[in-house]
């Protein structure tokens, strides 16, 4: 029989307490409310700005984006305008899997985004979501693909909150949670066949079915007849089967884990970066007739997409098509043209998806760079104290909550990698860069109601569930946390800080 890990982690994308308590209080989640019950638990703040690469990759380096490099969907390209895909190989410090791994511990990781192309580790590595084809190699070692397709039938990639458009309701959330199951099935399987002393399980689904149905997940309404709210539970139920089957396989000795990189709430409204920057005159678009023509068709046609299932239906199709393309698994996918004319704008938004984001034309840094440093930091301070003003035009409610220089935030080598500004909205608003948009304001888009904030969760059982302190936990503290349980040298690069209390005497537990 395989050795049971001493450290088991499960992690729901974007969960919240918000959501998940009232759902296992009614009955829907009881291994979670065991869980809860019986272990401690609290909120995990997330990383600036809360979004998937970033977060993930916080948790498994306990680094802040200035040293890892990850910040967003996209890293910026040095010498070009053009962002290029984040991947495994745009983190620029050593994961958690590779400490322990070079430590001599076995390693099993199922589905953790920013993990592909899977990276060698001692153990295995199933990469996630963002890998582009089960036709490309998506695991380490490389054959363990294959015996994973044999022994599940298949294992799908998880849907993207759009991939909704042309589907039902229903039966867009009966592959939720079919892939909910595939993923359970594949960690009780690997469990079961793999030695490991380091084991952790990825659920991706939580984030889909937040983005898309938030406000009947926050409804909390558990005994209605509506179909798509039974089927909502369904989901919840199947994720909770997982937690509590994965959970058992934890040794008697070990410690598990239940994580999520962010939270999530409603949303209202969102706001172009790029709108704004070019309506107070920072940005200027390309006037050629052939720039002009391909923003519009683009425009167009997103708008069409977004209304028309039959033209979705056809992006589907398209998509299906292309699946070995690494840039189809982009929630935010780039135009191939780009309408800005840098020769004349002096700062304009390139990356920045739930945060906003500003970069300065700099002379001498960007490829066309048109302001001088000396003139870059009065530039900064001045749209700064502009954005402050900014109001959303249906309440009148301040829209930014606050705006911050990069080096305010993060510090590292990679900073570079990180716009100059970076805009954080009041709750229930987000940005977006919105490089080929022409309204500044725009509603929350209806298949993505509901959207990330920095309150994640962490609940931990086991022997030391007692000895850990999460009145104040960050993501930047599992890995030192888990190096602690190890009994591994800290390493003195890490800005996050072990949550274990010293000498294991019991602490005041966090409770949300």
């Amino acid at each position: 029989m395989p050795k049971h890990p001493k450290v088991l982690i499960t992690s729901f994308d974007g969960a919240v307490w918000s959501n998940l308590i009232p759902i296992a209080k009614a009955g829907i989640m009881p291994n979670l409310l065991k869980l809860i019950e019986k272990g401690s638990y609290g909120n995990l703040e997330s990383t600036i700005p809360p979004l998937t690469p970033p977060a993930w990759t916080a948790f498994m380096t306990g680094c802040n984006p200035g040293k890892t490099g990850v910040f967003d969907f996209y890293e910026s390209q040095e010498g070009t305008y053009k962002p290029t895909l984040t991947t495994n190989q745009s983190i620029q410090v050593d994961t958690l899997w590779k400490v322990l791994s070079n430590n001599g511990l076995r390693v099993g990781v199922i589905d953790v985004p920013i993990n592909y192309p899977p990276p060698e580790v001692n153990g295995f590595i199933v990469s996630g979501w963002e890998r582009p084809s089960n036709k490309k190699v998506f695991t380490h070692p490389p054959e363990l693909g294959e015996k994973l397709i044999q022994q599940l039938g298949d294992y799908p990639i998880c849907l993207r909150t759009f991939d909704r458009q042309g589907t039902k309701d229903v039966d867009f959330l009966s592959s939720l949670i079919d892939i909910t199951s595939k993923v359970g099935e594949a960690a009780l399987w690997l469990l079961e066949t793999e030695d490991v002393d380091f084991f952790m399980v990825h659920f991706q689904t939580t984030d889909i079915i937040q983005h898309g149905y938030w406000h009947q997940i926050a409804s909390l309404d558990f005994n209605s007849s509506d179909p798509v709210l039974q089927k909502i539970w369904d989901f919840y139920r199947c994720l909770d089967k997982y937690l509590g089957l994965i959970k058992e396989k934890v040794n008697n000795e070990g410690t598990f884990f239940l994580v999520s990189d962010h939270g999530f709430g409603p949303v209202r409204r969102r706001m172009s970066t790029n709108v704004w920057l070019q309506e107070h005159g920072y940005l200027k678009l390309k006037q050629d007739l052939g720039t002009q023509i391909r923003t519009q068709v683009k425009s167009t046609a997103i708008k069409m997409v977004n209304k028309v299932d039959a033209l979705a239906k056809l992006k589907n199709r398209i998509k299906r098509k292309s699946e070995e393309d690494l840039e189809q698994r982009v929630i935010v996918p780039r135009a191939s043209f780009d309408p800005i004319d840098y020769g004349e704008t002096r700062a304009f938004s390139s990356i920045g998806t739930v945060y906003g984001t500003i970069q300065v034309n700099q002379l001498g840094r960007e490829p066309q760079g048109i302001v001088s440093q000396k003139e870059a930091e009065g530039l900064k301070d001045e749209m700064a104290e502009k954005l402050k003003n900014v109001r959303d035009p249906i309440t009148g409610e301040l829209f930014i909550h606050s705006i911050h220089r990069k080096e305010e935030i993060f510090t590292g080598p990679a900073l570079n990698k990180i716009p100059d500004l970076i805009i954080i909205p009041h709750s229930g608003f987000y940005l977006i860069s919105g490089i080929s948009e022409k309204d500044l304001f725009l509603e929350a888009h209806s298949l993505s109601t509901g959207n990330h904030i920095k309150e994640g969760i962490v609940a931990i059982d086991g022997q030391l569930s007692n000895t850990i302190d999460l009145s104040q936990a960050k993501i930047t503290d599992i890995v030192p946390t888990i190096l602690d349980i190890f009994k591994l040298t800290p390493l003195n690069y890490l800005d996050g800080k072990s949550l274990l209390a010293s000498n294991n005497v019991p602490c005041n537990v966090s409770k949300a």
